[in-house]
């Protein structure tokens, strides 16, 4: 049993007594603001494209990747529909702007947290992810409904409701199983999350730095003041777009924002020829096609 729900549990017995005229004086247990009782693993950024190109599917890439960047709340992230991205896919925004609104409660109960509406940014690799998976379903299964999920379940009969929590639980943590992270049991959504704080706070150019108050805009934290207003405003939206594009997620060997190209999916067959135009290869699917990037 956690300190928490001990402390619940004692103040409701002493206003039990209080109400009954039999106050009791019993002390509560010390509980620091940031305590937590279930172990958890936060994930590197880099860790964090190892677990999308080792999840096996464009739609767990897709996933994990915009997880990891945007931060999302597990319910948010589920509530996401088409329609909230699809005139900025069909635009080309290399960094996609996703908003997070109170009516999203409607289709999964949970989603916006304290109905605090905001909105935040893929990276340009969540991008080119999204835009690979989205041209995959509608290969498979044609048109995508406005109100269906942006990430559906794999089941075409299944495509229109959201994943459930476990769902997503189990796509994360399997995905950290097969990129090798020792303690994979341990990573959950919000540890994505917390991941994601550390990108918007760790950026080593002082010149690419977001202000402590963007940051926290960007996690969906209430702002003092009128900021959320403030924030929503459209001139704002496309400064924080400029701002947000300049961010870096990880630090691996890839190519440089000015050399990152499109990328695609290829059979086996059609890889080496590939390889021979210029492309490399990003990860291998389940279904033995490759994701490839092409460098200028």
């Amino acid at each position: 049993m956690s300190i928490r729900t001990i402390n619940t549990t004692m103040a409701q017995l002493k206003l039990f007594f209080k109400v009954n005229g039999i106050p009791i004086n019993v002390q509560s247990y010390y509980c620091p603001s940031r305590y937590r009782k279930r172990k958890e693993y936060i994930p590197t950024q880099d860790e964090v494209i190892k677990m999308a190109n080792c999840s096996g599917n464009l739609r767990d890439r897709a996933l994990i990747l915009t997880l990891g960047c945007t931060g999302l709340r597990n319910s948010t992230i589920r509530a996401l529909r088409y329609r909230d991205i699809r005139e900025e896919l069909e635009a080309g925004e290399q960094n996609l702007l996703i908003p997070v609104y109170p009516e999203m409660k409607e289709f999964v109960p949970g989603a916006c947290k304290g109905n605090i509406p905001y909105f935040t940014f893929t990276t340009k690799e969540a991008t080119e992810a999204i835009k690979l998976y989205i041209e995959d379903r509608k290969y498979k299964w044609g048109l995508i409904g406005d109100d269906e999920p942006l990430f559906a379940p794999l089941d075409y009969k299944k495509r229109k409701r959201p994943l459930s929590g476990r769902d997503l639980q189990f796509i994360v943590k399997e995905a950290a199983r097969k990129a090798g992270i020792k303690e994979w049991k341990y990573v959950s959504p919000h540890c994505l999350r917390k991941t994601c704080e550390s990108f918007l706070r760790s950026q080593k150019n002082p010149e690419n730095r977001l202000d402590p108050k963007e940051q926290e805009f960007f996690m969906g934290h209430i702002l003092p003041g009128t900021q959320d207003a403030y924030f929503a405003d459209k001139l704002w939206r496309d400064e924080m777009r400029k701002k947000f594009s300049r961010l870096s997620f990880g630090t691996e060997s890839r190519p440089s924002e000015s050399g990152r190209g499109k990328q695609k999916v290829v059979t086996e067959e059609e890889l080496e020829k590939a390889l021979e135009e210029g492309w490399r290869i990003v990860c291998a699917l389940l279904s033995g096609k490759v994701v490839v990037e092409k460098v200028d």
